[in-house]
């Protein structure tokens, strides 16, 4: 089994503002959010974390699949959209992420996250919106999206380039993600109908700080059968938590540049 640990998370929303937005110098025609999930409700009513198992959940659909979905992505693509809405929009999202205004939400602990992730060697935290030109981007939104959210913001045709706008997007997650994730808008999924697209993408990659033994073992799975499967060990110490009913393991990565590691799987 690898020592290394390794995910790329990427969530892509295609979202339209109601008129009353300072997004736009002039506002996209109305359409619908979508964010992963069947049903808006979702949105008033869940954390991003309720939301992002949701997510994962209803994406998984009984297959016995793995699935890796990041609460952070979620909070930080609807960030983007509430830094350039206003009125019951606003209210609504602010609502949703915990925060009593935009100045708040610009504090927030999984705001400042974002920046540390990005200013490490182990994880990439990418963030973009692309806009159609038929609508220009508001400067003070642009400003706010650099420099808040370490985001990107640009003017693309989905008109008559939409194809051109799609590997523009998919270009930008492939180098967010290390060349490991090369097409998250596939073919058809964006039109002449888009407004807008937000993107998100994370990567990290990381090995343990106190390498495993490989080895493969006996495993033994219900009904008395017994199966040999790979499997880690160690004689080292672990960080081991001891709760009713359960416990839990902190597994640390290495981290190359400081003494103390960065990273934990909990």
């Amino acid at each position: 089994m690898s020592p290394f640990g390794k995910f790329v998370v990427c969530l892509t929303l295609f979202a339209a503002w109601r008129p009353r937005s300072t997004l736009f110098a002039e506002a996209p025609p109305a359409a619908s959010f979508e964010v992963g999930v069947d049903s808006a409700s979702a949105i008033g009513n869940a954390s991003c974390v309720a939301l992002a198992r949701e997510a994962g959940v209803r994406a998984e659909g009984g297959t016995g699949r793995n699935f890796v979905t990041s609460p952070l992505s979620i909070h930080a693509a609807l960030a983007m959209v509430a830094a350039g809405a206003r009125g019951d929009t606003l209210t609504e999202l602010l609502r949703f992420l915990g925060s009593a205004s935009l100045n708040e939400l610009h504090r927030a602990a999984a705001t400042e996250l974002v920046g540390r992730l990005n200013g490490t060697a182990q994880t990439s935290f990418a963030s973009g919106v692309w806009v159609d030109r038929r609508w220009a981007l508001r400067p003070e939104f642009m400003a706010t999206i650099a420099s808040r959210h370490n985001a990107t913001a640009e003017s693309v045709d989905f008109v008559s380039g939409a194809e051109q706008a799609r590997q523009r997007v998919n270009a930008f997650v492939a180098d967010a993600t290390n060349k490991h994730m090369h097409e998250v808008l596939r073919p058809g999924s964006v039109d002449s109908r888009t407004a807008v697209v937000l993107a998100n993408a994370l990567y990290f990659k990381g090995a343990w700080s106190q390498p495993f033994d490989a080895s493969t073992a006996p495993f033994h799975i219900p009904g008395g059968t017994t199966v040999r499967v790979p499997s880690m060990t160690t004689s080292e110490s672990q960080h081991i938590a001891v709760y009713p009913g359960f416990r839990a393991l902190k597994l640390p990565y290495k981290n190359d540049v400081q003494q103390q590691a960065e990273f934990y799987m909990p």
